[in-house]
């Protein structure tokens, strides 16, 4: 027994004494020479413009002066036109060449070059050409039955040269509200010969002012230059005037004869005014009458009308007359 017993302690030492198989042996640290670390050198940089500063200003397109289209009216010329849109009347000439400045056709439309200067405009207040000087007399105004006011006017023309484009305006002053009404009139004729006459007349529809004081302010007036054409002269012959026995009506009746050498141009159209005066010499009633077709050099067209009074009874009529190429 003690013989086996040595023997097993005999194996289990030797064993013992034996590596383990799972046991990793611990590699030998060796030391390891310095190492120079050289830095990466990547692309070149591409080269870049300069950027403009935040602060410089970026000038802004020159603004070039561009023409506009005017639609001709009724009793425009070129000179006015010229006028009112202040540049010179050679300047339009120019820049409608086909144009002829001595039949200009109401609807056609107009080069207006621009000006060379540009005033600074304030649209609370624009501007509107300065008027030729004309005589105003106090309106006379007359009350009506459904409490409307009748206002008329007789304009003289004291220049040497003949006028158009005439706007006025007529104002009463209510004397027991302090309110004051107005209202803007044209005449019924385009042109105010030199040292003649042209009426003007509003109506205030009621109710109105019942005492009232009436005044006339002159807005518009534009000289017509002598070398214009666009006015013919015509002349009323064989005139018939008739007042009634009351004085409260006048019929007017007779021939227009459009003056000038044969072959001219002939009138588009004509224009008769009447215009009724009492025994005062005040304008109580105004009448017009516009002929529908063009009458030729040296021919006559006749025309009739009624005219009445607004308030005293009619003294005498005045006719007054206009040809339009």
């Amino acid at each position: 027994m003690k013989k086996l017993f040595l023997s097993v302690l005999t194996v289990w030492l030797l064993t013992a004494c034996q590596p383990s198989a799972s046991v990793i042996p611990t590699p030998t640290l060796r030391p390891v020479s310095a190492v120079t670390l050289t830095p990466y050198a990547g692309p070149l940089p591409a080269a870049t413009p300069s950027l403009t500063p935040a602060d410089t200003p970026t000038p802004l397109p020159t603004v070039t002066p561009t023409p506009r289209l005017h639609t001709i009216r009724r009793g425009e010329d070129m000179f006015g036109i010229a006028l009112f849109y202040g540049i010179a009347l050679q300047d339009l000439l120019t820049a409608n060449p086909t144009v002829n400045p001595y039949a200009l056709r109401i609807g056609d439309q107009l080069i207006v070059p621009a000006a060379q200067s540009t005033p600074t405009l304030d649209p609370r207040n624009p501007p509107s050409p300065t008027p030729v000087g004309l005589s105003l007399p106090r309106p006379d105004c007359y009350p009506t039955r459904d409490g409307g006011v009748w206002c008329f006017a007789m304009l003289d023309n004291p220049q040497p040269f003949d006028v158009e484009g005439i706007s006025v305006v007529f104002r009463l002053y209510d004397r027991i509200t302090g309110e004051i009404l107005s209202q803007t009139a044209f005449p019924p004729l385009n042109r105010l010969p030199a040292g003649g006459q042209i009426p003007v007349a509003v109506f205030f529809p009621p109710p109105a002012a019942l005492q009232f004081d009436a005044g006339l302010e002159l807005l518009t007036a534009l000289p017509i230059p002598p070398e214009s054409r666009r006015y013919l002269n015509t002349e009323i012959i064989q005139e018939e005037i008739r007042i009634s026995a009351d004085g409260l009506s006048a019929g007017v009746s007779g021939l227009v004869r459009l003056g000038g050498e044969e072959g001219e141009a002939g009138a588009a159209g004509v224009i008769v005014v009447a215009v009724a005066l009492d025994d005062q010499e005040r304008v109580v009633g105004v009448r017009r009458w516009e002929s529908g077709q063009p009458l030729a050099t040296g021919q006559n067209l006749p025309f009739e009308m009624q005219v009445y009074t607004a308030a005293d009874p009619i003294a005498r009529v005045v006719l007054l007359t206009e040809g339009v190429p």
